[in-house]
């Protein structure tokens, strides 16, 4: 039997999130109130349907990664039955767990991390990209999670949590 240790097994859970870009890559498509679209087909203006229902695009913002950059590349069905293909995302890129890994990894109902957290090397595999590959950071004015190939991923605005004094 084959020894598999997580790659990110030492990694605290906003390791990825301060270490790198997020985003959606091109050709990932994006549940709108017009049907799935490709990423890169979306403009300021457009209703994206998300976990709490459409939500106006404020804005769409292009972020290429260097070839350098950590991605994650994830197996169909790889998270129960998500995402609906093979697909690709920057470690820091946040996706929604509400199923038995999010009990299980962080004692939670749900959890929202960055998806390099949650590499096994076999399913979820961290690798540097070899060539310069672009994104989409969508972003609503607050926090969104949104579905993209099957997946619920978080937006690109930043979470902002206010400690009373």
């Amino acid at each position: 039997m084959t020894e598999r240790t997580p790659i990110a097994a030492a990694m605290r859970v906003d390791d990825f999130g301060a270490a790198g870009p997020t985003g959606l890559p091109s050709g990932t498509q994006v549940l709108t109130l017009d049907g799935a679209l490709p990423v890169e087909h979306l403009y300021p203006g457009d209703h994206v349907v998300t976990r709490r229902g459409a939500r106006r695009l404020l804005a769409v913002s292009k972020v290429d990664l260097s070839a350098e950059a950590s991605i994650v590349e994830i197996a169909e069905n790889a998270l129960g039955g998500k995402p609906e293909r093979a697909t690709w995302l920057p470690a820091a890129q946040r996706v929604l767990l509400r199923d038995w890994r999010a009990h299980a990894l962080y004692g939670q109902g749900q959890a929202c991390v960055p998806v390099g957290q949650l590499a096994d090397g076999e399913y979820l595999r961290i690798v540097t990209a070899t060539a310069a590959l672009s994104c989409y950071q969508l972003s609503f004015g607050r926090p969104e999670i949104l579905y993209a190939d099957g997946l619920e991923l978080a937006s690109a605005d930043a979470l902002v949590v206010r400690v009373a004094a």
